[in-house]
């Protein structure tokens, strides 16, 4: 109920204001997610009644089971001790005390209020998808060597994650107006859903993708129990054991086309170019490239040479994506099953010379966006480092050396961890005791949340951090709250790659809809109080 003072009014109108700006700056602007939520604060504060608000939010157990991951932090201070690295962690991590306490002890939301703040997150991810689209078609000039350049405002994974959300929030609020005609939620969501999930596709997240084909397949066995006709359950059961089936072929396909390769007779092999230089081969690597060999027919005076006359770049220099040029050009080439000589670079069209000057090692990459070439990419990279034995560069390859670090570092401190401020030390120390193969640029932290977690607090502050987690979704799925089911499902997945809490739109990303989905939420009593 909005209140009736004139204090009390400015005061809601002002945290208001501040949720619409908040969850709409989400995906377009860090500076603007800042203010927003100093706007939310002064709305709080200015409204009053301390006592009676903090009364409430002691009674709400779910907002104190919320909190208390910040309060993890603060006992990991107790045994840390890098305190710069710390308070910087713990400013970063404040949304996930602020926003629990705030939005459980505000005033609560009438279902229009609530349904504009939602509108207010679909339109703002509507917009930066849209600014990507104009970067991607060339409408809006900006570099792009990657088709993560294109996202400009918050990480490519972040903006896939609010993508996935939005689509979920989409399908809540055309079923919540199914009633109305015309429906206009219908009308306008429903295109701006499609364009969402095209947009994951497009910008090749593979972790949006996987949460959108689970959400849908879910879906699919949720509408099985639900459903009283029989065809309808036989044709969505189908359906729901169809798509990972294909899915499973598809992948291992793709897998197929990464590990054949071609049977190489080196007692055969040519010695020598058409231009009379001798040609090298090394039977000893086996790396490939669309079934060809990279290591034979490699002639790299020859290649030096005339990739120098058609290129700016130099070739023992590195591509715009900060790899060796020259590894690039050899495997392109060896892509599309040309030598590795003066006639192979000649060969390639100007198109194909910038796309090796951008970083693109396989003919198969050239399209800006590709979900197949992404899967193959990834599933290249874990060939070729499990061939080498070295990951650097490869963002799928790296993550398996992360969790391995991670997990050694939980087992030297089992139960308590490193502390809230050592964590990047632990791991630089971890890398240098293994000898690492792994460049320092690529020496990085878990990019698992729950990981991270066990490294700054061992096991029990991992398992504290997982019952955060589970209690609440458990919880919400006995009430059928589909809004925190939904957000659950895509941040608890996304914590599985990626570090979600590191960063400022991480934190605020799960801080603010785990209190909004729960203690906003007017559909539904304020969880864990009246």
């Amino acid at each position: 109920m909005i209140p009736v003072t004139k204090q009390k009014q400015i005061a809601f109108y002002l945290f208001f204001s501040g949720l619409l700006l908040l969850v709409a700056a989400l995906p377009l602007s860090k500076f603007v997610m800042s203010i927003s939520q100093f706007m939310i604060i002064g709305g709080w504060l200015a409204d009053g009644d301390f006592s009676g608000k903090m009364k409430k939010f002691f009674s709400n157990k779910l907002a104190l089971l919320v909190t208390s991951v910040y309060l993890l932090h603060l006992l990991g201070l107790l045994h840390t001790s890098d305190f710069t690295y710390a308070y910087k962690d713990l400013r970063i991590k404040l949304p996930l005390l602020l926003l629990p306490l705030i939005l459980s002890t505000a005033p609560r939301l009438n279902k229009s209020q609530f349904e504009k703040v939602l509108m207010a997150l679909i339109g703002g991810v509507a917009i930066s998808t849209t600014i990507s689209l104009f970067i991607y078609l060339g409408i809006y000039k900006r570099p792009v060597i990657d088709i993560r350049d294109i996202s400009i405002f918050i990480s490519h994974i972040r903006l896939a994650l609010l993508c996935c959300l939005s689509v979920f929030i989409s399908v809540w609020m055309v079923n919540e107006h199914r009633h109305e005609k015309p429906n206009w939620y219908l009308i306008i969501l429903l295109p701006i859903s499609i364009w969402l999930v095209v947009f994951v596709f497009l910008i090749e997240s593979l972790t949006g993708t996987a949460i959108l084909i689970l959400g849908i397949i879910i879906s699919l066995f949720w509408l099985v129990l639900k459903t009283r006709n029989v065809l309808l359950r036989i044709l969505v059961f189908i359906l729901a054991v169809g798509v990972p089936l294909y899915i499973f072929h598809y992948i291992s396909s793709v897998n197929d086309s990464v590990t054949v390769h071609e049977k190489v007779d080196y007692s055969k092999l040519e010695k020598y170019t058409e231009s009379g230089t001798e040609y090298y081969h090394y039977p000893d690597l086996e790396e490939y490239e669309n079934g060809y060999s990279i290591w034979i027919y490699q002639c790299e005076t020859e290649m030096e040479v005339q990739w120098n006359k058609r290129s700016n770049l130099n070739y023992n220099g590195n591509d715009k994506k900060n790899q060796h040029l020259r590894f690039t050009l050899m495997r392109f080439l060896t892509s599309k099953g040309l030598r590795k000589d003066s006639v192979g670079v000649w060969a390639l069209s100007d198109s194909e010379i910038r796309s090796v000057e951008n970083g693109i090692a396989n003919v198969l990459y050239q399209n800006k966006s590709s979900i197949q070439a992404r899967i193959h990419q990834s599933l290249w990279e874990l060939h070729s480092s499990s061939l080498n034995g070295n990951p650097g560069g490869h963002s799928v390859a790296q993550r398996f050396v992360y969790w391995q670090t991670a997990i050694r570092i939980i087992k030297q401190h089992v139960w308590f961890g490193v502390g809230t401020g050592d964590v990047s030390q632990a791991f630089e120390n971890q890398y240098e005791v293994l000898k690492s193969k792994l460049a320092k640029e690529w020496q990085l932290r878990s990019h698992n949340q729950y990981l991270s977690f066990g490294v700054a607090f061992g096991v029990s502050g991992m398992l504290w951090f997982i019952l955060t987690l589970l209690y609440p979704l458990a919880r919400q799925i006995k009430r059928k709250d589909f809004l925190y089911v939904s957000f659950a499902f895509v941040s608890i997945l996304s914590m599985f790659t990626e570090d979600t809490l590191e960063t400022q739109a991480g934190v605020t990303f799960f801080a603010l809809f785990t209190s909004l989905f729960l203690f906003v939420n007017p559909q539904k009593d304020a969880a864990g109080g009246k």
